[in-house]
């Protein structure tokens, strides 16, 4: 499981260090995508296998199914650990989150997302405006 928050520098070569606590999990190596917000969604590559498997009973129509496909497996990257516990984040994935410079690493159960550590500040404070209190969650 993926928690907690990290501060990272991204490179001028994209180069982006994982958490040491994370990178474990790659060793398979992991699958980039564009997240629903302005960020980045990374997944082990089992996990990411995982949800193309589970991805077969969701019921969709064709039309969907296809704009589902293309928007996660088209547009996704794979990604391995160089030796020094980095990936390359590919330059149409740091415009798409705006990463230049300091970014945040936010685990996320399942995975962790990459955000430009401005984004992620501003998103933290609309997300506080936010009533969890009538949610049935286990804490």
């Amino acid at each position: 499981m993926f928690l907690g928050e990290y501060q990272h520098t991204i490179d001028a070569k994209g180069r982006l260090a994982i958490p040491a606590k994370f990178r474990g999990r790659l060793d398979r190596g992991a699958v980039l995508v564009r997240g629903i917000e302005t960020c980045l969604y990374v997944f082990p590559m089992e996990t990411w296998e995982a949800k193309a498997r589970e991805l077969d009973s969701v019921q969709l129509d064709p039309r969907q199914r296809r704009l589902v496909e293309r928007r996660f497996f088209g547009t996704s990257f794979e990604v391995e650990l160089d030796t020094q516990g980095r990936i390359v984040v590919p330059a149409a994935f740091r415009r798409y989150a705006e990463l230049a410079g300091e970014t945040t690493i936010v685990g996320a159960r399942q995975r962790f997302e990459v955000w430009s550590a401005a984004r992620w500040e501003a998103y933290q404070d609309e997300m506080a405006q936010e009533d969890l209190s009538g949610l049935d969650l286990p804490f």
